[in-house]
């Protein structure tokens, strides 16, 4: 009967010791240094797709605003007679060929179109958003830039004192530096400076630059 007890008494002297071994194990286990967060990285810049390219060619078709004349304050009657305001600086600077080229504008300024008859608006109406749509779409593969140069030349022989042939100078400039060459594109067909003063049957409007 006591070797029973012995035994029983022995088996709970090897429990306590191994009870305090395994707890001896696991609570002196150091606690695990938290991870350090990855530092957020500033997202690369998208490339610009073919539809983000035919948003800004959409540009090239708004039509320049009259511009506006300054309003007049009431006043008394001058001694002598008002001299004319001086009209306003242009901003546009000769290329090295001597010719002045659209992408001189830098902020707005005033350029002098001559108005379209109605049937003429309405067909230079038609044709720029064409020229501009051809412009976009001679991007993809396969396509070439060639009817977009002949329409603006239609445009530019058509009504070139008009808003319209000054878009089309726009649009001949900005292919020059790649492909004026293959088109033959001469920089009298980029010229903007017969805009920069009033002339006869011309009426002034505001230009704005081209968001790149």
């Amino acid at each position: 009967m006591n070797s029973i007890w012995l035994k029983i008494a022995g088996l709970a002297v090897v429990a306590v010791i191994v009870i305090v071994v395994l707890g001896r194990f696991t609570g002196d286990k150091p606690a695990a240094e938290p991870r350090a967060q990855p530092t957020e990285s500033k997202p690369a810049e998208k490339p610009k797709t073919f539809y983000d390219v035919a948003e800004r060619d959409k540009q090239l078709g708004v039509a320049p605003k009259p511009a506006e004349a300054p309003a007049e304050a009431p006043q008394a009657a001058p001694a002598q007679p008002p001299t004319p305001p001086p009209a306003p600086p242009t901003t546009a600077q000769p290329a090295a060929s001597g010719v002045f080229l659209p992408s001189a504008i830098t902020q707005p300024m005033t350029l002098y179109f001559k108005p379209l008859s109605e049937e003429d608006d309405v067909a230079a109406q038609q044709l720029l958003p064409w020229a501009t749509a051809t412009r976009s779409i001679s991007r993809l593969p396969m396509m070439s830039e060639g009817p977009m140069v002949r329409t603006c030349r239609d445009i530019l022989t058509r009504w070139p004192d008009s808003r319209y042939a000054f878009n089309a100078k726009r649009m001949l400039e900005e292919i020059y530096e790649l492909h004026g060459k293959q088109y033959n594109i001469t920089p009298q067909e980029m010229d903007i400076s017969r805009y920069l003063k009033p002339r006869p049957g011309t009426q002034p409007f505001t230009v704005e630059p081209l968001r790149r």
